[in-house]
């Protein structure tokens, strides 16, 4: 029955992020209704955030996302913004941070100035994280001077499981 609600779901243009929940709900004995009257939900995101623009090698938030764990488990995240030089060169860093996350970090930069907006994107599957409000984020810095932004970012987290 609930694969069947699943694919309704994904049908009717449901985010297939609620149907993932009602499956894993069901696992865990609950009714599949719990998930979406839950103000916590599954999954949350992020859409066209304001993005930062970092002046210095010190990491700031460029967007946030917190995602109620009803129990341990898992968490996808995924990331995807723009970054654009002011001045050349630019070189930037960005990570995933919160619970469980690798702190990967990932370089962005160009030798000259092209004034366009460069596209990258980001995920992660972290390690188990304990139930309860935990925050998941974006941050960014400078290498050198005021060089480069960071925008149009788009965060998710999703509750993916326990295994």
């Amino acid at each position: 029955m609930f694969v069947v609600a699943a694919v309704a779901a994904a049908v009717m243009g449901t985010a297939i992020t609620t149907a993932v929940g009602w499956l894993d709900g069901a696992k865990a004995g609950r009714a599949e209704g719990d998930f979406l009257a839950s103000s916590s939900g599954p999954a949350r995101s992020v859409i066209n955030g304001a993005g930062c623009d970092p002046t210095s090698t010190m990491y700031v938030s460029c967007a946030s996302v917190q995602l109620n764990l009803a129990r341990r488990g898992r968490v996808l995240l995924t990331m995807d913004g723009a970054w654009s030089t002011a001045t050349a060169p630019s070189v930037g860093r960005c990570r995933l941070v919160g619970p469980g996350t690798a702190n990967q970090q990932v370089n962005f930069g160009e030798p000259t100035d092209s004034e366009t907006d460069h596209f990258f994107g980001l995920n992660e599957v972290t390690k188990r994280v304990d139930a309860g409000t935990r925050t998941f984020g974006l941050q960014c810095r400078e290498f050198a001077g005021d060089t480069i932004s960071f925008k149009e970012i788009m965060l998710s987290a999703v509750y993916v499981g326990n295994s």
